[in-house]
């Protein structure tokens, strides 16, 4: 069995969350096991991971701790031999487990990058420039996809793309889910416009709710669902008492179970500032829904005919959401999206990734 150790991994759930567990999920554990690193009290999917099979080490904070965090990092490396260590960014602030990996000879370093823009903050953004250069200690550049690869690592030519692939079956639309979800929060009859992430500066929540505000005056029947959390949230939901819509948007928080609130949703929208490839926007293509992007997004998440790339100006969203809504009402949804993006398909192809890194390295050795 080869054993990854996945370094990445936080408390709540995001995109790199998500797209670890999708493929963890789904790739032979006869062949392949996960590990993960863990700077929290507790990781996000602990249960899940432990009843799969994966080993947690929990770890001091990097970011209070950062020697005894590195120390400990490559020990663990060290002690279990690990012949891949694969590192899961949003950035490169972070960059002391490619050091570590370095220092004790792992084989096979995988950065992957998930993002194309750096989070905020001048701290992360300042580190991420210091710390760019030392990512060429790596010796594999993965990426969720070419925008992502580029911004992380430059013009490489050996960028992996590897697809943020969801279960289809899963996201399929379901008329039962919709139903329960529209008696759950008293929505019949309601044209549910949906939204998933995390309440940051990244998905670009107050221009969100900015478009809304003047949709709804067009569309008095309309209501916006927000699934996720996060450090803005609170500022989002007084923006929303502003504006004086209380009783139209729908703060539904983080689920596990985001299919069945997209299948209750008639428009899926993503005004983001900046993504590697969002996750959530496969999901719900995957679900048939018309989906209206920002063109900060990548092109590469268009999967489907139901993509749409707006500007983000009020006036354009508001004409975009009535023209590509009348899609939405149809009683069977266009869920025809590339086999790529598939995790059954997905999954084997990044196992076959690993197996042949151990296998060359064995047959070396």
């Amino acid at each position: 069995m080869i054993r990854v150790l996945q370094i990445g991994m936080h408390d709540k759930i995001g995109g790199v969350e998500t797209y670890l567990m999708n493929y963890y999920r789904n790739v032979n554990k006869n062949i392949v096991q996960f590990d993960f690193i863990s700077t929290f009290e507790r990781l996000c999917f602990e249960d899940e991971i432990n009843q799969l099979g994966g080993r947690i080490y929990k770890l001091p904070s990097e970011k209070k701790h950062p020697i005894k965090y590195f120390n400990m990092l490559k020990n663990i490396i060290k002690d279990n031999k690990y012949e891949i260590v694969h590192i899961n960014m949003l950035s490169a602030a972070n960059i002391l487990p490619v050091i570590a990996s370095k220092i004790v000879n792992v084989k096979h370093i995988i950065v992957h990058s998930h993002n194309s823009n750096t989070p905020s903050g001048f701290i992360r953004k300042f580190l991420n420039f210091i710390n760019r250069p030392l990512l060429k200690l790596a010796t594999e550049y993965w990426a969720c996809s070419k925008m992502a690869g580029n911004w992380l690592f430059g013009n490489k030519s050996k960028i992996k793309i590897i697809y943020n692939a969801v279960d289809y079956d899963k996201f399929k639309y379901s008329e039962t889910y919709k139903k329960e979800i529209q008696n759950k929060y008293n929505i019949q009859n309601k044209y549910v416009l949906g939204h998933v992430g995390r309440f940051s500066y990244q998905k670009n929540h107050e221009f969100l709710l900015e478009f809304f505000y003047e949709y709804q005056k067009v569309e008095k029947n309309s209501i916006l669902m927000l699934i996720g959390s996060g450090e803005l949230e609170n500022s989002i939901k007084n923006k929303v008492k502003f504006y004086g819509i209380e009783n139209k948007v729908l703060f539904v928080g983080n689920v596990k179970d985001v299919e069945k609130y997209m299948s209750a949703m008639d428009i899926f929208v993503l005004p983001s500032r900046f993504e590697g490839l969002p996750v959530t926007g496969i999901e719900a293509q995957v679900n048939g829904l018309p989906c209206l992007f920002s063109t900060n997004i990548s092109r590469e998440v268009a999967i489907s005919s139901n993509a749409f790339f707006i500007d983000n100006n009020v006036e354009e969203w508001v004409k975009a959401t009535n023209k590509y809504f009348k899609k939405s009402n149809c009683s069977i949804r266009n869920t025809c999206c590339l086999e790529e993006y598939n995790i059954r398909y997905a999954s084997e192809k990044v196992t076959e990734y690993y197996i042949k890194m151990c296998s060359k390295r064995r047959r070396l050795g």
